[in-house]
């Protein structure tokens, strides 16, 4: 290995920095305190500077106003600061002959806080003024370390990092500033999430607490320290434990990075997510060890199907150390969310949504002070935030059908079920009247669908397409609630200054009938923007949003920020909007006589500002506010009110992913049929050679949707079961249990033939 001074001169840096204490590692290096250290320090001004960090004006000079700010330059391989003094760099740790010698520096330095603040400066102005500690040096020193020490040097390292951790909670430093460059230190240790005391308890969840514990404007610091762009002097950003762990869970493409655009570079991005792994880290490895703990559901001599994953409970875990890296976490997803450095699905926790105890933590989420994993969204997916919704859905549903009969016990005759009877062709305004007259609490109970006249019994299929079939009429165009732009596939109000009271109910219909979905976990073939699902749960909408609902006025507006003042002056545009209000040509002033204020190069952004709040708000206010009503008059005090607003476009819209490859993989066959059986190959192979039309009509024949489930095709719990020998019958379905009953027929063109009349001819329900 190469050096970066002779030898000569390294001995006689290391003799002249030599301490009597430097020989103290491990747990008898004893943190002490600051008047005591400086009263040590004066008496030992000689010897004062110590292994890689120097004291020589004493721990006033070291932990006061320069304590975090107030380092050298590095320079060859120490770091000198005004008064020749020494900073621990990985150049200094590189150049120390034998681990004996790296164990007593580091016993030095990790004795105290505020001496390990100080160590491993930014060499950059520009990058200390993001982030004052060298996280790339960090990576390095402890990669040396790793690399070049004995089991004694790690173990040392091991016990050193335990009591700076104890340190920063029992005597910490005055500096605040100070204990959020240790903090970041310490996290950067590889091994932090893996070391214990002696009796096993493990240290990460207290080094949480000290971080949890700073004033709020050091928590923000430390925030902005995680998103530096830490790029060290040789250029490298990652190393040792830069990559993210695997307790994030990927991002699918139904909540990809690209439909949440970044505001900060890549670099940044990397170093966030780096810290948001190290937690993330912490967290999976205590619920697979929780896991561990967990008896297992099925014998090894037990046929397949595998058993499902075992699943715990917040609770259960009895103690709060996951809770309190949790809460870190939630320090993070703040501040992402306002600033949207890393997509938001690098918070979730793939263990966690594998082995959450869903029915137990939602009871315990409901009762005040529970503790449940339900109290922590950012970590949960979209497909096990429906399940939470589910499990609510059904616990409202049993309360409210067993409240039912005791109130039949005493008030006569009372409807256990929500049930709607509606013709095929005035859906619409049954629905409406029917609606109107419930209470409630009748809307929380199980919705249960029938068709005057059809014999369809609802166990779930017969609701799915009623609707399917709603949602197709309160979207077209005849009633004039929504529209959709030439260039847009979005839906958006009708900009009406005074709305008909007709309308209204409409509106607030529609947002009735889509609570009414979630609660009832049914998926909506609705193309709402993105800017709808953030209005319902209350997050600021931009201008970015409006590219969706009109990408022509998008377009417009953003070609004003690029004409010159000449231009602006030509096109004579004022502070007032036209606007088709159902065939009527209709004006609105921005702003007080916008009539008569022209747009210029000093108001424009105001114009573009006003402009879209106009299209977002003030151009639907009324009807945004009874679609909203009639949404939580359902939903309002469900989870949905965590979920983010693509999670919540998730939940009532499903996925786009038509991955039948998924499906295939995860079909239940019945009645004799096998996946070997010839009659299922030969369908599998017709349904690849579909289009994606043909593959949704399918999916709405068999199930009475046509959407895709969250989480993919996989969550269908698709059945195929046979249903008798070749003959010339159709296929037919169970849609309320997505059970497809397939006779056994004798050529690959028969079932083709078979197939396409049966899904060509789907809607309507009859006896079987």
């Amino acid at each position: 290995m190469t050096r970066s001074i002779e030898p000569s001169r390294k001995r006689q840096r290391v003799e002249r920095h030599r301490h009597p204490e430097a020989s103290t590692s491990g747990r008898a290096m004893v943190t002490r305190s600051r008047s005591q250290s400086t009263a040590q320090q004066q008496q030992q001004q000689p010897v004062a500077t110590v292994a890689a960090i120097t004291t020589t004006g004493g721990y006033e000079d070291a932990c006061g106003p320069g304590c975090s700010g107030g380092v050298g330059k590095e320079s060859g391989v120490d770091t000198e600061s005004a008064q020749g003094d020494i900073v621990l760099t990985s150049s200094y740790i590189d150049a120390l002959e034998s681990s004996q010698e790296v164990a007593d520096k580091l016993g030095v330095v990790f004795s105290d806080p505020c001496l390990l603040a100080r160590s491993f400066p930014q060499k950059d102005d520009a990058q200390a003024a993001e982030c004052p500690v060298d996280a790339a040096d960090v990576r390095r020193a402890y990669a040396l370390i790793a690399d070049r020490g004995s089991d004694k040097v790690l173990a040392d390292l091991r016990a050193l990092t335990i009591s700076a951790v104890t340190a920063m909670n029992a005597d910490p430093c005055d500096e605040h500033d100070s204990q959020m460059n240790a903090a970041i230190i310490l996290l950067l240790n590889p091994k932090i999430t893996e070391y214990a005391q002696d009796d096993g308890t493990p240290v990460f969840p207290e080094l949480c607490s000290a971080i949890l514990n700073q004033p709020a404007a050091q928590r923000a610091a430390l925030m902005r320290y995680f998103a530096a762009d830490h790029v060290g002097a040789n250029g490298d950003v990652d190393g040792g434990s830069g990559s993210v762990h695997s307790g994030a869970a990927p991002t699918s493409p139904a909540h990809a990075a690209a439909n949440e655009p970044l505001l900060l570079n890549s670099g940044a991005r990397r170093s966030f997510e780096r810290y948001v792994g190290i937690f993330q880290s912490y967290i999976t490895q205590s619920m697979e060890a929780a896991v561990r703990r967990v008896p297992p559901s099925r014998g090894p001599s037990d046929p397949p199907p595998p058993p499902p994953p075992p699943k715990v409970s917040l609770h259960a875990l009895g103690s709060s150390s996951l809770g309190l890296a949790a809460q870190c976490l939630a320090l993070m997803n703040s501040h992402n969310n306002t600033h949207r450095i890393a997509p938001y699905a690098v918070f979730y926790n793939s263990s966690v949504n594998e082995h959450i105890d869903i029915k137990d933590d939602v009871p315990r989420f409901r009762i005040p002070d529970g503790v449940s994993f339900c109290s922590y969204p950012f970590l949960l997916s979209p497909t096990t935030k429906s399940e939470i919704i589910r499990i609510e859905s059904v616990l409202h549903m049993r309360t409210e059908l067993q409240d039912s009969f005791f109130r039949a016990m005493f008030s006569g005759v009372t409807c256990p079920y929500l049930v709607l009877e509606v013709r095929r062709d005035s859906l619409v305004r049954d629905t409406l009247y029917q609606l109107d007259l419930k209470l409630s609490q009748d809307l929380r109970k199980q919705l249960k669908v029938r068709f005057v006249g059809e014999e369809g019994v609802d166990e779930g299929g017969v609701q799915k397409e009623f609707f399917q079939l709603i949602v197709r009429d309160v979207f077209s165009a005849k009633y004039g609630i929504f529209r959709a732009s030439d260039n847009s596939r979005y839906h958006w109000f009708w900009p009406q200054a005074h709305p008909s009271q007709d309308a209204l109910e409409e509106i607030r219909l529609t947002g009735q009938l889509i609570g009414l979905a979630v609660y009832n976990a049914v998926i909506l073939d609705i193309h709402l923007p993105p800017a709808l699902y953030k209005k319902l749960l209350r997050v600021p909408v931009t201008r970015d949003d409006l590219r969706e609902v009109d990408p022509e006025l998008y377009h417009g507006l953003t070609q004003l920020l690029r004409l010159s003042a000449t231009e602006l002056e030509a096109l004579e545009r004022t502070f007032e909007v036209e606007y088709d209000s159902l065939g009527e040509l209709c004006t609105h002033e921005l702003i007080p006589d916008g009539a008569q204020t022209l747009v210029t190069v000093d108001n424009r952004e105001l114009f573009i500002d006003r402009y879209v709040d106009y299209v977002f708000n003030a151009s639907c206010e009324r009807q945004f506010a009874e679609f909203k009503s009639g949404f939580d008059r359902i939903c309002g005090a469900s989870y949905v009110r965590f979920m983010r607003p693509q999670e919540l476009e998730l939940l009532v819209c499903g996925c786009s992913d038509l991955d039948f490859g998924a499906l295939e993989r995860s079909t239940i066959y019945d009645g004799g049929y096998t996946r070997s059986s010839a009659v299922i190959r030969h369908f599998w192979e017709v349904v690849a050679g579909f289009t994606d039309e043909l593959k949704r009509k399918l999916l709405f024949f068999a199930t009475s949707s046509d959407r895709v489930p969250i989480g993919g095709l996989s969550k269908l719990h698709f059945v195929i079961a046979k249903n008798g020998g070749d003959s010339d019958r159709l296929p037919t379905s169970h849609t309320c249990f997505n059970v497809l009953l397939l006779p056994e027929y004798a050529t690959m063109e028969k079932l083709r033939e078979r197939l396409l009349t049966a899904i060509h001819n789907s809607e309507g329900f009859g006896m079987i």
